[in-house]
Parts: structure tokens; C-alpha cells; sequence
């Protein structure tokens, strides 16, 4: 094989992985966070969400900040919106699927 053919090979490779969507998480499964608070990947891995089930006695909001990477491999953090105890805060990395779920976690405030 020429170095040619082998080039243009990895170049087509590595293309298609920077193509894919990143798939971190697994789509739809969940995991409890802490105590009251379940987190988990949906949208082919580009959202990550954050439910809390009750409010607590002083936290009556949550937030959920995801870290993404996208296909070069830089991370950066979204944040979702304030939600009430039982509502979803989600944010999503990437609508066009370039960057994926890495971590999942939350914010909790007392305002609302």
C-alpha cells in the first residue's frame, strides 16, 4: 500500500468519527445523583438532564450543568434552566450533534 492510499484512509476515518455524534452516556439511563436528584443523557447523547423529586427544606430549585467534548476533544459546560422539584432541567451540548454528553451535574438554590 502507497503512503497515498493509507493517507487519505485515516483522512476519511478520522472524518467519520468527527461526523458522528458523541455518545458519552448512555442514552436514557439514569443515575442517581444524590439523595432525590436523578441525572441522564437523552437527544443520542447531546442533552444532558437533571430531575429533583422534592424540594428539600431550604433548596426549592435545581440546575443542571453538563459538561460536553466535542471531536477535537475540548470540553466546555451548558447550563440548563431553573426548574421547580419534579420538572426537567436539561442543556444540550450540541444541536447539530458535534459535541456529546461527558458529565452531568446540578446546582440547587433556595429562590423561587
Amino acid at each position: 500500500m502507497s503512503s497515498a492510499p493509507r493517507a487519505l484512509a485515516v483522512t476519511v476515518l478520522t472524518a467519520g468519527l468527527l461526523a458522528a455524534p458523541l455518545t458519552i452516556g448512555a442514552a436514557g439511563a439514569a443515575s442517581a445523583a444524590s439523595g432525590d436528584c436523578t441525572t441522564w443523557v437523552s437527544n443520542s447523547g447531546q442533552t444532558g438532564n437533571v430531575k429533583c423529586t422534592s424540594p428539600g427544606t431550604a433548596m426549592r430549585q435545581h440546575q443542571a450543568i453538563v459538561t460536553c467534548v466535542n471531536g477535537a476533544g475540548h470540553t466546555f459546560t451548558v447550563t440548563g434552566q431553573w426548574a421547580y422539584a419534579g420538572h426537567t432541567s436539561s442543556a444540550t451540548c450540541s444541536a447539530g450533534g458535534t459535541a456529546g454528553v461527558l458529565s452531568i451535574s446540578y446546582d440547587r438554590r433556595t429562590k423561587g
